[in-house]
């Protein structure tokens, strides 16, 4: 996603229409985080692909954003962790890897 990583560099420069655009981008984000979150109250929300890359210039204004948007999170003890993949925007073709060497497996 190069165009969001120069949205991002451009924020962080200090242009306001970067910033414009990282604030609905992480806006629209949080909206979809948020609704995962109160369907499926899940321990963590794993995030990949480039604009994962962008790790906490990512994350702590997301987390912000989704936070007031979980239903009951005035009273909840714990919350869903919001972090970034491990294997990052490798993470799908590791997947499918692994899932079609398990079906080969079972086959053979």
């Amino acid at each position: 996603m190069r165009g969001t990583r120069t949205a991002f560099d451009a924020a962080a420069q200090g242009d306001a229409a970067g910033r414009e655009v990282v604030d609905s981008y992480v806006h629209y984000l949080a909206v979809g985080v948020a609704n995962m979150i109160n369907i499926f109250f899940p321990e963590v929300v794993g995030l990949s692909g480039g604009v994962a890359n962008q790790g906490e210039n990512l994350l702590k204004p997301l987390r912000a954003v989704v936070e007031p948007m979980v239903f009951g999170h005035e009273f909840a003890k714990k919350h869903t962790r919001i972090t970034t993949c491990t294997l990052g925007c490798r993470a799908g073709v590791i997947g499918a890897a692994l899932l079609a060497k398990g079906q080969a497996a079972q086959q053979g």
